[in-house]
């Protein structure tokens, strides 16, 4: 089940309690404070809440900043924002749902009423999470897309640069795909996509993130992953591949795999998502030039600072 956790942004000690005791455990699990504008913002980022309760009027910082900084940054830009504010003035609270709040309420707190509201506002995010990850579903295989690949890449590279926790990144072609159609028809050829990407998410962690990147091209993104288990990982994935068998009339087909993986090991600067893709596929490229049904590893010169 889900630890549903709210985050309030406020320098009064006492809304806190206030908002523990509407909140916690009857609309979330988990009530995370802070009183510094800054530092709550720095949360939020670290560990992106499910819901941020947030005052208008702090010091050096007020909210309208702050809930531009975290609509803009891309961890915390889907968070809904509730605002608590002492202000009645309607420019002021139309100035709030301008720059990204999800609702009000005025001090002082009215539990019931914030009660409501943040029920009301965990509703609509879970509707709109719901939606949002049937857009990043590819309809045939049930794996991520490529647009979920891109956010995935993101968090990655995201993570290296906060804690350097290392990634890797494998492509997969299937070999002589275009011949399993032509020569089967496209409904084997569809049959053989969702029997790879069962395969794929069996062999695939919690926090791995399996998709198809389109075609018969497939990625799997490694968490938490480098050196020789990321070699290990890839290999024991196409050798499950190799096992399968699909039915094509009176014969069975058993797919091969040409592979490329691109790794952080031994990267020591930041690095962009799409010089990860670039090196994956690359290496997969040069798999499928030199023979097909192997795994490349792609060099470590990718790791050399972009002129």
């Amino acid at each position: 089940m889900t630890h549903i956790r709210a985050l309030v942004i406020d320098d009064d000690p006492s809304v806190h309690r206030q908002v523990e005791e509407a909140l916690c455990p009857r609309i979330v699990d988990t009530v995370l404070r802070n009183s510094d504008a800054s530092d709550g913002i720095r949360m939020a980022l670290a560990d992106p809440p499910d819901v941020i309760l947030l005052d208008v009027n702090m010091p050096v910082l007020d909210g309208f900043k702050v809930c531009q900084l975290l609509k803009e940054n891309l961890r915390t830009r889907d968070v809904p924002i509730i605002f608590i504010t002492v202000d009645t003035n309607v420019v002021h609270l139309a100035r709030a749902l301008d720059c990204g709040a999800a609702d009000w309420i005025r001090k002082p707190v009215n539990l019931i009423e914030l009660q409501a509201r943040v029920r009301v506002t965990l509703r609509e995010k879970a509707m709109v999470d719901l939606l949002k990850e049937q857009t990043r579903i590819d309809v045939l295989t049930g794996l991520h897309n490529r647009a979920a690949l891109d956010d995935a890449l993101t968090a990655a590279a995201s993570a290296w640069d906060r804690t350097r926790t290392p990634v890797a990144l494998l492509m997969l072609d299937l070999d002589h795909f275009k011949r399993v159609n032509d020569e089967n028809g496209h409904g084997v050829g569809d049959e053989m996509l969702r029997a790879v990407s069962v395969e794929i998410r069996k062999c695939c962690r919690p926090y791995d993130t399996p998709c198809r990147f389109g075609g018969d091209e497939f990625a799997v993104i490694l968490n938490q992953t480098a050196g020789d288990a990321a070699v290990c990982a890839a290999t024991r994935l196409r050798e499950a591949l190799e096992l399968l068998e699909i039915a094509a009339g009176d014969t069975t087909l058993c797919p091969s795999t040409s592979a490329g993986l691109a790794t952080t090991d031994g990267l020591d600067r930041l690095f962009e998502p799409a010089e990860l893709l670039e090196a994956a596929d690359a290496a997969l490229y040069q798999a499928k030039n030199a023979g097909r049904d192997q795994l490349v590893v792609a060099a470590p010169k990718w790791h050399r600072a972009r002129g």
